[in-house]
């Protein structure tokens, strides 16, 4: 199962065409860029490791029978995830493939599966973006999803957290097209719903979509909380529509003081000929390091179980420095650990992103109750 005694066979899906690939572009070169890192230090107990990048195109059907070539024709040993389709964990979990990555909701159930960044779920969200919004003035947000079932979920999860953090709701919408596309329909939307906020799920081009539609429609909303924007190069290309949306990272920002390991991280990626403001980059790059700390856990004879078994205790995963907060991987109020309370905003000013001088922390809220419990 990819191992030898020489190396280490990774597998890393990421979609490079469709709709998703703009907000995934470069996470392939975050994590080659973590795994060279280990690999100048000697490898993982002498194992260089390598790494075969397939392109699932965001597409359940791709992504599955990539899954398969990956695992019985390739022989990964295991897998870093930098894509938001969850079409092939079943078949991960069947074979017991370890799976590092972009949180999907499969990892707050499956043993396999470790969210890079902190456990998903259906079950609880926490408040951080709409405490985040609050701070602009915000008390009515439009919550906007695109037509995919992990969206969706991001979105109705907002409107528990918003109804506990006090801000109303007058608009849900979780069918929006996804990638570029003409949203006056939805501009008007918002406009005509009273909301003075919007959060938008969707691809980075979707929301770019939509912040240009409400610049055209007159629209001027207090806070804007949008995926992926906190990248120049899309800000220079939104033609301004972008100025004052925040973006919630998972990792410190590029540009925090006192981060040395963000600044190695920013520094490799441009060596690199890479673009480090990538949405999923920072991701990419903590999913690798978390998949190198599996093995390193896993001992000098790895296997997928004792990977597993090993990077499921442990409670204080730091993501090499480049996580806000240190996350755990033991039970907590969900099998695979709990909801991580705290994210990082950065915000489009003068067109360029300038990130919060620390993270925003929220509470974590049950769904079924609408109580907070942590």
């Amino acid at each position: 199962n990819g191992i030898t005694p020489t190396s280490i066979l990774i597998g890393d899906f990421m979609p490079r065409l469709g709709p998703a690939a703009p907000t995934f572009i470069d996470a392939d070169k975050a994590v080659a860029l973590r795994i060279s890192q280990e690999n100048a230090k000697g490898g993982v107990f002498g194992r260089k490791i390598s790494v075969n990048v397939y392109d699932d195109q965001a597409n359940g059907q791709t992504q599955t029978t990539m899954a398969t070539k990956a695992v019985e024709g390739d022989k990964i040993f295991g897998l870093i995830m930098t894509s938001a389709t969850d079409s092939a964990y079943p078949y991960f979990k069947a074979n017991n493939v370890p799976v590092t990555g972009f949180n999907s909701l499969p990892m707050a159930t499956d043993r396999n599966a470790f969210s890079a960044t902190g456990t998903p779920s259906t079950q609880y969200v926490t408040t951080a973006i709409q405490e985040k919004l609050k701070t602009l003035g915000v008390t009515s947000v439009a919550l906007i999803s695109h037509n995919s079932p992990s969206a969706a979920n991001s979105a109705r999860l907002q409107v528990v957290s918003a109804a506990a953090s006090g801000v109303k709701n007058p608009l849900l919408i979780l069918d929006e097209t996804q990638g570029t596309h003409d949203a006056t329909s939805t501009a008007l939307r918002i406009k005509n719903s009273g909301a003075d906020g919007a959060f938008l799920t969707m691809y980075t081009d979707g929301v770019v979509s939509i912040a240009q539609a409400l610049k055209q429609q007159g629209v001027n909303l207090k806070g804007i909380n949008g995926a992926g924007i906190a990248d120049p190069v899309i800000i220079a290309k939104s033609g301004g529509a972008l100025e004052g949306v925040n973006a919630t990272l998972s990792t410190v920002p590029i540009g925090v003081p006192g981060h040395p390991a963000v600044r190695t991280f920013a520094n490799g990626m441009k060596a690199a000929g890479a673009n480090p403001y990538g949405s999923i980059t920072g991701v990419g790059f903590v999913a690798a390091d978390l998949m190198i700390a599996g093995l390193k856990l896993a001992g000098i004879c790895p296997t997928r179980e004792k990977f597993i078994s090993a990077l499921r205790n442990v409670d204080n995963y730091k993501g090499g420095g480049m996580l806000p907060v240190p996350i755990s991987f033991k039970p907590g109020l969900l099998p695979n650990g709990s909801p991580v309370k705290c994210s990082w905003f950065v915000t489009v000013l003068n067109g360029q992103p300038v990130p919060d001088k620390a993270p925003t922390c929220g509470s974590i809220v049950e769904i079924a109750t609408g109580k907070v419990v942590g």
